[in-house]
C-alpha cells in the first residue's frame, strides 16, 4: 500500500500534464501566458519559478502578476512543502486567485547525517519542481473555468 501511494501520484500527474498541454483551450493558454512570475528568492523559490517559467510560455501582454511563498516543513523521515500563491489582475486591480498547494514525500533511512541532509535538499527540489506543476496546472483550470462562464 506505501508505494501504491506515490504510483498512482505519478500516475495522476503524468495524465494531468498530458490533458495540460492537449485538452486546454487556447483562450486559457493564451491567458496563463501573460502571468508573470514574482517571488522571494531562496533555492527552493528560485526552482518554483524556473520550473513555472518554462511552462509558461511568456507573452508581450504580461496582464497578471503571480506572487508566492513557499514554506518547507520537516519531519524525521518526510518533508512537506506548501506554496502560497495569489495571482493579480492588472486590468482590473484585483486578486483573482488567493489558494495553496502541498505536496510530501518520504526520505529513506541513510546512514550518514551528511547523506540524510542531501536527500532533504535534493527532495525539497523535486517539491519545488512539482509545486511549480501543480500551480500551472491549476491556473489552466482557472483560465478554462473563466471561458466556460462568459
Amino acid at each position: 500500500m506505501s508505494l501504491f501511494k506515490p504510483f498512482l501520484a505519478v500516475i495522476m500527474l503524468a495524465m494531468l500534464s498530458a490533458c495540460a498541454t492537449s485538452g486546454v483551450s487556447d483562450y486559457a493558454q493564451s491567458e496563463v501566458n501573460k502571468v508573470s512570475i514574482t517571488g522571494n528568492e531562496n533555492r527552493n523559490e528560485q526552482l518554483f519559478r524556473q520550473e513555472i517559467q518554462n511552462l509558461i510560455k511568456a507573452s508581450d501582454d504580461q496582464r497578471y502578476d503571480l506572487s508566492f511563498e513557499i514554506t518547507p516543513n520537516r519531519g524525521d523521515d518526510s518533508i512537506r512543502m506548501t506554496v502560497n500563491y495569489s495571482v493579480y489582475d492588472q486590468k482590473t486591480g484585483k486578486v483573482i486567485i488567493t489558494k495553496s498547494a502541498s505536496s510530501s514525500v518520504s526520505i529513506g533511512a541513510v546512514s550518514s547525517e551528511f547523506s540524510e541532509e542531501q536527500a532533504f535538499v535534493y527532495a525539497e527540489e523535486r517539491l519545488s519542481k512539482l509545486l511549480a506543476q501543480k500551480v500551472y496546472q491549476r491556473l489552466l483550470i482557472h483560465f478554462s473555468a473563466t471561458e466556460s462562464k462568459s
